[in-house]
């Protein structure tokens, strides 16, 4: 049986096990309490805009989204590409990385995004996302359709367009083939996992770019 004894004001409290269990008790309480809104609890974010709609208002936005990325994507390469392209056609390398940059730039500005996504100002890092962003859906824009294909182009152009426009259409097969092979190179050479950083990613992008203007100038010129 428990033994009670008095404090200093003449209180009394509680002895051997059933006191040492109400204190154990009392303490995971307190953690409970700490992980659910007291001390290190994680902050919960807020929904972004998108989620704060409606169901049908959700539903209409991604309708009218659909219908604008068509109409987008016809509008460029009826116009944009085309008129671009007779402009610079004359000239070979330049009309060759002018119409690489549709869609392969995309590739270059999101890796300077994210490159210098740990080092900016909020300011410089905001211009950054704006231009990757709109850059990056230009590129999802060039992906060739039946429509994109009929549509003429002076040769070396061409090369630089649809290198462009197909690497951005190969982005799930060269993601899944990227990942395989990093995932081998850390198991066999024992790399051990540091802190996560962007660079790495934004060099890949750098050098994915690079490789489609090169496919670009060559392969897809003969």
């Amino acid at each position: 049986m428990a033994r009670v004894t008095k404090g200093v004001n003449g209180a009394k409290r509680p002895n051997g096990v059933e006191g040492a269990k109400g204190n154990r008790a009392a303490k995971r309480a307190k953690a409970n309490k700490a992980r659910k809104g007291g001390v290190g609890a994680k902050p919960v974010k807020a929904p972004n805009w998108f989620a704060r709609r409606s169901g049908w208002q959700q539903a209409g936005l991604v309708l009218g989204g659909t219908a604008a990325g068509v109409g987008a994507h016809l509008l460029l390469w009826a116009t944009a590409i085309p008129e671009v392209g007779a402009v610079v056609g004359r000239v070979p390398v330049l009309s060759t990385v002018v119409g690489w940059l549709f869609a392969g730039g995309a590739f270059a500005a999101l890796g300077v995004l994210a490159l210098n996504h740990d080092s900016v100002g909020p300011a410089a890092l905001r211009r950054l996302k704006i231009v990757a962003g709109v850059w990056a859906v230009v590129g999802l824009l060039c992906i060739p359709t039946g429509f994109a294909n009929d549509v003429v182009l002076p040769i070396d152009y061409w090369a630089g367009v649809y290198a462009g426009a197909y690497g951005v259409a190969a982005v799930p097969l060269v993601f899944f083939v990227v990942t395989l092979l990093w995932a081998l190179t850390v198991k066999v050479l024992r790399i051990k996992n540091s802190d996560p950083t962007n660079k790495p990613v934004g060099w890949v992008l750098i050098a994915y770019s690079a490789l489609l203007l090169v496919w670009g100038s060559s392969l897809l010129r003969m």
